[in-house]
């Protein structure tokens, strides 16, 4: 089994219920390893910290290779696509780019999900999101969605 795989393996099942694995990634050829966990309420240092000391232990315990690894944990970042629905429903209220597959974008702001799609407010020019129009977008369709930054 190879680092990666053993990684993604000991952080789903480590992760207390509220909390879940986004993704282990390690960049082509690079020496860092970085576990991006989520939770239903978001996730705090405490968590990140926690799941690095138990997977630390574990890796100190087997030997894969020669090679030493820089490793972090952390939350995805507010900068970073959602990659699960599981993370889609903290962001309830909250204005999102959605890109879909076709290439088009639509921004709107994030009001209802279900097994299916999600359904978008979209924002009049005039008027905000006062009286917005609905928008209903399927799983399928959606390529990458971005939370907007605000600074209101």
């Amino acid at each position: 089994m190879d680092i990666i795989t053993q990684i993604t393996q000991w952080a789903n099942e480590m992760l207390p219920p509220h909390l879940f694995l986004v993704e282990v990634e390690q960049k082509q050829g690079a020496k860092k390893i970085a576990v991006h966990i989520d939770g239903d309420t978001g996730v705090n240092i405490e968590d990140c910290r926690a799941l690095s000391k138990a997977i630390n232990t574990k890796l100190d315990e087997l030997d894969f290779g020669n090679e030493a690894y820089y490793f972090e944990v952390s939350s995805p970042g507010v900068e970073r696509p959602l990659k699960l629905v599981r993370q889609y429903t903290q962001h309830l209220g909250r204005e999102v780019l959605v890109k879909l597959i076709g290439g088009n974008e639509i921004l709107g702001k994030l009001h209802l999900i279900n097994d299916k799609n999600i359904i978008l407010l979209l924002k009049d020019k005039k008027k905000g999101y006062k009286d917005a129009t609905e928008k209903e977008i399927a799983f399928a369709e959606i390529a990458q969605i971005i939370v907007q930054i605000s600074f209101k």
